[in-house]
């Protein structure tokens, strides 16, 4: 039942990249390329993201949560929409999809030993996912 639902977010989150994201007019934003926790924090300028040791400046909180999903995937190149208010329609459902992918893995592997390298299968599944739907869409 768990790898039921964990496969049905996966493929949810994949989706809404898919169908909501790719069709629109995007630029390309590169991140750190690695399982990291993304902290958002609020700035002169706008928000920043820090991955580690890098920090991506964001122009609104929108932009800085849809990063924040991908970063905390491990995903390095993300095509991210030049409307914000298009990205503000589908963020709920991203952060909703990618909060679900979390707890299904923390409830599937408890106290585990190996939880680590199952949630690196499970964000290097989503991640191949994403580029394959990339290269669809170029395709296509």
């Amino acid at each position: 039942m768990i790898k039921i639902l964990l496969s049905e977010e996966m493929s949810r989150l994949i989706a809404i990249y898919r169908d909501q994201v790719l069709p629109l007019k995007t630029r390309r934003v590169t991140l750190l390329g690695r399982k990291c926790q993304a902290v958002l924090m609020r700035t002169f300028l706008g928000y920043e993201l820090q991955l580690g040791r890098k920090r991506i400046t964001c122009p609104d909180l929108i932009t800085a949560r849809f990063l924040r999903v991908f970063a905390e995937l491990g995903v390095k190149i993300i095509e991210i929409p030049y409307d914000p208010t298009r990205t503000a329609l589908m963020l709920p459902e991203l952060e909703e999809s990618f909060a679900n992918i979390k707890q299904v893995i923390e409830e599937e592997v408890g106290g585990e030993t190996d939880s680590k390298r199952r949630v690196q299968r499970v964000y290097g599944k989503i991640r191949a996912g994403l580029v394959k739907s990339e290269s669809e869409a170029l395709e296509g």
